[in-house]
């Protein structure tokens, strides 16, 4: 009699496709969802079903992501810090969006730093084009709104065909740093 080694599948293991598919249309259709919440929760989603060892697909532009790896080591004030928070970005995008589904002070304990840093850090990748920020309103809160981060789709997205050609159309172009007048 032969030994076989099967592998657990936990109940949380079991969401099919179609599953995920429906209860993202749920939360996307759920009325009363805050916009965060409902990105945190397709995110959740999405992270839970990206594929049964646990990868999920970003496209990547080898140069574009080489740009910006060398313009932090060459250009930025926390050099180690700031490829730690450029590779942890990729671990916590939204599917759908590409939106940074963490705050700067999870996304600073994360890379052991302070949310500051953080905050200084993501100035430098908007600075050059890598990051995208946009500001959102907030019912009951002053000022200018909560800070939402977004990957450029130029560097790296999860959209495909028309969407993605779309969304790299829409946004700016990574910093092109000029040395004696031609291109570095």
């Amino acid at each position: 009699m032969s030994a076989s080694i099967a592998r657990l599948v936990t109940k949380r293991d079991r969401i099919t496709q179609a599953d995920a598919e429906e209860l993202r249309r749920l939360v996307a259709d759920f009325p009363g969802l805050s916009d965060r919440l409902r990105g945190e929760l397709i995110a959740e989603i999405d992270r839970r079903t990206a594929s049964k060892n646990g990868w999920s697909f970003v496209m990547l532009s080898p140069e574009q992501n080489a740009a910006v790896v060398g313009w932090i080591v060459e250009h930025s004030k926390r050099p180690q810090h700031a490829a730690r928070l450029w590779a942890e970005c990729f671990t916590v995008l939204r599917m759908d969006t590409g939106e940074i589904m963490r705050s700067r002070d999870e996304l600073a304990e994360r890379i052991g730093t302070t949310p500051q840093n953080v905050s200084e850090i993501m100035s430098e990748l908007e600075g050059m084009g890598a990051i995208i920020r946009r500001r959102q309103r907030v019912a009951g809160m002053r000022g200018p709104g909560m800070v939402r981060y977004f990957m450029n789709p130029r560097v790296a997205t999860h959209l495909t065909g028309s969407a993605r050609d779309k969304a790299q159309e829409e946004a700016p172009p990574l910093l092109v740093l000029m040395q004696g007048g031609k291109d570095a």
